[in-house]
């Protein structure tokens, strides 16, 4: 099939100036990008009477491994541009898997109503395609996945031949087509994994020199420690290439750290590593609500804490452990996604227990005993002025941290980031000195680039037909904690391998 979008202003995604010309597609690659004004016969010919076109929007750090599956239109990522999403991140993806994470995997994501009757790579890719998601989706391999898949969840070092093992299975994913290998050492059974262990997958990493993208062991309080144990065990296992997720520095107290950060970065970079990292452009995070636990339920995942809090006795610990937490702690948590509480996502803790005339311990410790596996929330404690020079580094790209869904909420609420994470990107850059061409770049070429894929990310012969047609001046995000579906602005066609799969003109 021919596609031929004339009249457009062509941002490439290289970075370089706009220019007005003519994009030619045949059979999802495209043909020709000429500035130049030419009558071709196609089978379909667009106008785009002047609107910007760029390449498919790439998300560098997605969630979508399940919902995908549940929702393939994913609606919340190709309504804002997306065309291809990095999944496996935070240490979890959905292979390899075994008799051993097999059951928690189902109970957490059991909202998604997905049998999981895949084993390995190869067989989720089988499952995709009988799908036909709207995106392209790029693996990378979990660690936390990983190792569940022969020692479960619980507290426990691995053993010479059990490392060997994994890193043996670790290697067939490779060979199966993942791209990378990703951590999320705050999580549970990732936590448990000391420097040693890290780097023995690093090694195996570096064999196939696939990149590592890793969801650090702190984003705070010991934010320098964190990074200082990932570069030792990049530049131990002979690795090259590290992606660093959602970098930030999380909470007031740390904020200063900022310059430590940046200077920690650049004597990485000195070292040899090629560094990289995703941002989302907002300064409240998401994730699971069992994170606020102290010790010691914070060795607990979340499967288990769902069980564990069915106990009356267990309830009521837990329930004492939240109680010692600070007031100013609930007025920082806002509830997202849980059963149950539907009317009252988007808010705070402490605004939905005056509601509920609930002490907020108890509520948490109530939407947790019902809906562990389900319950997300976001909390404050970023610095925007830190955001803004976070996503200003030459190494930072867009990541949405966030799950493919569609309109309604029939597969859980999303975070705003799912429905205006580009748009949301692009703008705060071009309001700090910043081009659009320049921003586009981050969306499109920089992280094809990261995770070297092939043909993605600039329009030119030979590459995709990822498109998209928007509007620059009303290009702009309109999703919020209380209406986190809303459809981002000036969108107005995306094409993936040149088949139209978003159309928008209001």
């Amino acid at each position: 099939m021919k596609l031929v979008i004339k009249n457009a202003l062509i941002y490439d995604g290289s970075g370089g100036k706009p220019f007005a010309g003519t994009v030619v597609c045949v059979d999802g690659m495209i043909e020709l990008c000429t500035a130049e004004s030419l009558v071709i016969p196609a089978d379909y010919v667009f106008d785009a009477d002047g609107l910007a076109l760029a390449p498919g929007f790439i998300d560098a750090h997605s969630h979508s491994d399940m919902s995908i599956l549940a929702a393939p239109e994913a609606l919340g990522k190709v309504s804002q541009g997306i065309t291809t999403e990095i999944i496996g991140n935070c240490g979890l993806s959905l292979y390899p898997i075994t008799k051993y994470n097999h059951e928690h995997l189902q109970e957490l994501y059991r909202n998604y109503n997905v049998d999981i009757s895949w084993t390995d790579l190869n067989t989720y890719r089988a499952e995709l395609e009988r799908r036909n998601p709207a995106v392209d989706l790029v693996p990378l391999v979990g660690h936390n996945t990983l190792r569940a898949s022969l020692c479960g969840y619980e507290k426990h070092k691995l053993s010479t031949s059990e490392s060997n093992e994994l890193q043996n299975s670790l290697a067939q994913c490779f060979e199966q087509g993942a791209q990378g290998f990703s951590s999320g050492l705050l999580y549970v059974p990732g936590k448990f994994a000391d420097s040693k262990e890290m780097t023995a997958f690093l090694k195996t990493v570096a064999k196939y020199d696939k990149i590592y993208t890793t969801h650090l062991r702190s984003e705070g309080n010991k934010l320098s420690e964190a990074l200082i144990e990932t570069f030792d065990s990049v530049l131990r296992s002979g690795l090259h290439r590290l992606h660093i997720s959602h970098l930030k520095v999380a909470g007031a107290a740390n904020w200063h750290k900022i310059d430590e950060l940046f200077s920690l970065l650049q004597a990485a970079k000195d070292q040899g590593i090629e560094l990289s990292a995703d941002r989302y452009p907002y300064t409240e995070s998401m994730t699971q609500l069992s994170v606020i636990l102290p010790e010691p339920y914070d060795d607990m995942d979340d499967v288990s804490l769902e069980k564990t809090l069915q106990n009356k006795d267990n309830y009521k610990k837990i329930k004492k452990a939240l109680s010692v937490l600070p007031p100013e702690r609930w007025q920082a948590v806002r509830l997202l996604c849980a059963k149950g509480y539907e009317e009252f996502c988007g808010q705070t803790f402490e605004s939905i227990a005056k509601a509920k005339e609930l002490d907020p311990a108890r509520l948490c410790a109530e939407i947790l005993r019902f809906d562990a596996t389900g319950a997300l929330a976001a909390f404050q404690g970023m610095s925007e002025s830190n955001m803004l020079r976070i996503m200003q580094q030459d190494f930072t790209v867009c990541g949405s941290d966030e799950s493919a869904r569609p309109l309604d909420y029939s597969i859980g609420r999303s975070h705003p980031r799912g429905f205006g994470s580009t748009a949301r990107f692009c703008n705060i850059l071009c309001q700090n000195g910043f081009s659009l061409e320049q921003a586009i770049q981050r969306l499109t070429s920089l992280p094809a680039q990261i995770f070297r894929l092939a043909a993605k990310g600039l329009i030119s012969k030979g590459f995709a037909a990822d498109l998209v047609l928007f509007d620059p001046k009303n290009f702009k995000d309109s999703a919020t904690f209380s209406e986190p579906h809303q459809l981002t602005k000036g969108i107005h066609k995306v094409w993936r391998k040149g088949k139209l799969i978003y159309s928008n003109t209001d």
